[in-house]
């Protein structure tokens, strides 16, 4: 059985449940279709703790999870492909997107990632991605990672994809800082070390 389908059953299942009952997986297997297998009905829980619909809980148990979804504009080590995209991972993935408004962004002294602070003169429209978070503490985690609000502080800002305008949160730095020697960004890009080797030198080498 595919584990859409399972979700659903699961689903239904729910409103016979109050907010704050702690429902335990055993329990609620057995009221399924007994040829259901146990991977299955734990992936399909898995999925529905993702979409926001429960929260799991330690010990096999969960909680019908009250509604929560935020729209989340990243630009930097959050995108897809850098290094800390993996804490969007309980995230669902909009597109790719840009700031309506104009910011600019820098890369930050000595570190591997941006940062973005409003201006109107020098900033650009800022490429980014747009994820929609449906769990509150997701959010709250990555609220922790960006240090907010001393570091980064959340703001809401307008943001644009190829098919509408959307809502949503992102993080500028709190404190603006304006590198007099450093030009705008428009997007961040992962950086490579050049290596400036002469490889036929090398290879002679080698051979010699």
């Amino acid at each position: 059985m595919k584990i859409m389908t399972i979700a659903k059953q699961i689903k239904k299942k729910l409103y016979q449940y109050s907010d704050d009952d702690i429902i335990s997986f055993k329990e609620l297997r057995l009221q399924l279709d007994n040829t259901i297998k146990v991977d299955s009905f734990r992936k399909a829980l898995h999925r529905l703790h993702k979409q926001g619909v429960i929260t799991i809980n330690d010990r096999g148990s969960f909680v019908k999870a009250k509604e929560f979804k935020v729209y989340l504009f990243v630009y930097g080590s959050l995108k897809k492909g850098f290094e800390n995209n993996d804490m969007l991972s309980q995230a669902n993935y909009i597109s790719k997107a840009k700031t309506v408004n104009k910011f600019a962004m820098y890369k930050e002294i000595d570190k591997e990632y941006p940062y973005i602070i409003k201006d109107a003169s020098l900033g650009q429209n800022i490429d980014g991605e747009l994820y929609e978070i449906t769990r509150k503490d997701v959010l709250e985690q990555i609220d922790t990672f960006e240090g907010a609000p001393d570091y980064f502080k959340q703001t809401s800002i307008t943001i644009i994809t190829r098919r509408q305008k959307f809502k949503a949160k992102t993080y500028v730095l709190a404190t603006p800082r304006f590198p007099l020697d450093a030009k705008p960004l428009k997007i961040w890009k992962k950086h490579t070390i050049k290596l400036n080797i002469d490889f036929d030198a090398y290879y002679k080498s080698i051979l010699n």
